[in-house]
């Protein structure tokens, strides 16, 4: 939690939200990043914050416009400030039960109540892990590397004796590229037994996937899954892709919501949710999907958006050491790898704060915040 004058949570029941901001960030990366659907050279957010009395709460919202639908126009301009204006002012006697209906109404609008979520839990002061099932907590995940179209060719042999070196076997590599069967046959060479999950970010039709799949195979590539090979809609693509190459096949831009869950599974298209907080609605969104994963018999895979801060790793962390059933955490750490500089006074914690501590569990930088606002923040405030 983010506090300026620590309170007793039991003065804040029920728990009153004062006024509400939502600040624009962009932070330079340390190097750009690129896919078949798009090219990052920045990381970039928008940050609610919520006041009560002299407590504050932050959330991180990641609009994606080819994942949920959502812009950063429309949140600063329309979604967010109509969200806060049904905050503003009322009372939250069970913030839990306050945010499941939340999460009811929220639509495809689940990146902006991810942001809400997270910043309403911070400012109450309840741990992240404390709104997820009850389980044993778990020892961290280890990461997965995330390589792009950022790494050349030439470069990708020299990159897998790296990852061969130190010991990682979690590989996700970017396809859709001109140069892909080469691409991967430089990788398998070094890593050798790593079998590679492949991320075609909706690059291919159904029928240029499974001849590029049964290609891949034939030059002796392991192949682990393939990601959103054909576009989100096409289901049919997905279900066809699966059971003519026997890849499996992980669902990210075509899984958002519950609904789109049940259309997955109804139509036998996918055997491996993708699960990424931001694109689901935040804690309470991803971890119901996880769950009914299990019951399908289906697998799960945890995943981070590209530039995001250490609001939403630290959310990440949490999420992956509570839930059962992920083998890494690709992009973990990546507000201190990827990021010029972070939001958090000490990125790190992200990864090594206490899982009961309040909140968050970390404590934001309002200079870094600050200094990486870009135009006018969106602040808005209960009526006297």
């Amino acid at each position: 939690m983010s506090v300026e004058s620590p309170v007793p949570a039991a003065r804040l029941d029920p728990l009153v939200i004062a006024s509400v901001e939502l600040v624009h960030v962009r932070i330079p990366m340390q190097a750009a990043f690129a896919h078949a659907s798009h090219t990052r050279a920045e990381g970039e957010a928008i940050v609610v914050v919520l006041r009560a009395g002299d407590r504050v709460g932050y959330g991180e919202i990641q609009p994606r416009p080819y994942v949920t639908g959502e812009t950063y126009e429309g949140v600063l301009g329309q979604t967010g400030p109509a969200l806060a204006r049904r905050w503003l002012g009322a009372p939250i006697e069970d913030v839990v039960s306050f945010l499941r209906s939340e999460l009811e109404r929220a639509g495809r609008d689940l990146a902006l109540c991810c942001g809400f979520e997270l910043a309403l839990l911070d400012l109450a002061g309840i741990p992240l892990a404390h709104v997820l099932p009850a389980r044993a907590p778990r020892a961290p995940l280890p990461g997965g590397v995330v390589l792009g179209f950022e790494v050349p060719t030439e470069q990708l042999g020299k990159r897998a004796a790296m990852l061969r070196l130190s010991g990682n076997t979690h590989v996700k590599v970017k396809v859709g590229h001109a140069q892909d069967l080469e691409r991967l046959g430089a990788l398998a060479k070094v890593l050798e037994d790593v079998p590679l999950r492949l991320d075609a970010n909706e690059a291919w039709t159904t029928d240029e996937a499974i001849q590029r799949l049964r290609s891949f195979s034939a030059a002796g590539i392991r192949i682990a899954s393939i990601e959103q090979p054909v576009l989100a809609h096409d289901l049919a693509g997905l279900r066809r892709i699966r059971v003519e190459t026997g890849v499996p096949v992980m669902a990210d831009e075509s899984l958002c919501s519950w609904a789109d869950a049940e259309r997955l599974i109804e139509a036998e298209a996918v055997d491996v949710f993708h699960v990424r907080l931001a694109k689901m609605g935040g804690l309470l969104g991803a971890a119901r999907l996880v769950e009914l994963a299990a019951a399908r018999g289906l697998g799960v895979h945890l995943g981070t958006m590209v530039g995001e801060t250490g609001i939403l790793s630290r959310a990440a962390e949490v999420f992956g050491r509570v839930m059962p059933g992920f083998g890494c955490l690709d992009g973990k750490a990546q507000n201190e790898r990827v990021l010029s500089a972070d939001l958090l006074e000490e990125p790190a914690a992200a990864r090594s704060a206490a899982l009961d501590a309040p909140g968050l569990g970390v404590r934001i930088s309002p200079e870094r915040l600050a200094r990486f606002t870009v135009g006018p923040v969106v602040a808005l405030s209960a009526s006297p």
